[in-house]
């Protein structure tokens, strides 16, 4: 039994760096500028947001290009991720017909492909960080964890919305509004700090409102962040890939019917 499950997550492993692959390929393919838009697309958006809040209507927030660049990257990711997910099965017939496919590895493929995009842009990121002069400290050994965080309740939600979008296919236009409200009630583009106290304690309960401003911390300010807030991520994170990846292998059953 052990040998065959070995066998089982070799072919699972070996599925996801194929797909992967394809998608990094075929992301950039027909552009002209090729993988180079998974460093200028976040730079669009980040001359964007500074010329608007810092010439236009300036927030008087320090480090502003570090602190937006920060907060677009990783929501980026969430976002892509999440985009993709939900119509990863629907899209994928061919894939999902398919005898022993597994069907598990279509949105974690898509969660790691989108992390590796980006890994790309963090070059780019630490000219930011040194051009302002950040402070970068001890406190970066945090780096992985706060990524591998963020990587599981990523993959919690690309799990759900793929597995929900199959027998309601309505998701795929819902999920759009829901990241845009996620979009701006996360602290991307103004600080927490700016946040009336009720309304900071409510969005406090965001992962990727205290993801993005431990991110902030260990980057900008060198500082150690608050460990108590990133425990009840990581720990609610593991539980809704839990409940989201059983949930998804249920909806599975019937993916052959829906599609």
């Amino acid at each position: 039994m052990t040998a065959l499950r070995l066998r089982s997550l070799r072919h699972v492993v070996d599925v996801i760096s194929v797909l992967v692959w394809r998608d990094q390929k075929s992301r950039y393919k027909s552009t002209g500028m090729g993988v180079v838009w998974a460093i200028a697309s976040p730079v669009l958006f980040l001359l964007t947001f500074y010329l608007l809040f810092r010439v236009v209507l300036p927030l008087n927030i320090p480090n502003y290009a570090s602190h937006l660049f920060i907060g677009l990257v990783f929501w980026t990711w969430l976002q892509t991720t999440t985009m993709e997910a939900v119509t990863c099965i629907v899209q994928n017939p061919g894939l999902v017909n398919q005898p022993r496919f597994p069907t598990v590895a279509l949105p974690l493929a898509a969660t790691t492909s989108n992390l590796v995009t980006l890994l790309l842009t963090l070059p780019l990121l630490l000219v930011i960080l040194w051009f302002e002069g950040a402070r970068i400290g001890p406190s970066v050994v945090l780096l992985p964890l706060l990524v591998a965080c963020q990587f599981v309740f990523v993959l919690a939600v690309a799990y759900f919305v793929a597995a929900l979008n199959v027998v309601f296919r309505d998701m795929q236009y819902i999920v759009p509004i829901l990241l845009q409200l996620g979009y701006f009630t996360t602290p991307i583009f103004y600080d927490a700090a700016s946040i009336p106290d009720r309304a900071r304690f409510i969005l406090g309960f965001n992962p990727m409102m205290q993801l993005i401003e431990a991110h902030r911390r260990i980057l900008i300010h060198g500082e150690w962040p608050a460990l108590a807030p990133i425990a009840a991520v990581m720990a609610g994170s593991l539980l809704a890939l839990w409940f989201a990846f059983r949930f998804f292998r249920l909806a599975s059953l019937r993916f052959l019917e829906e599609i």
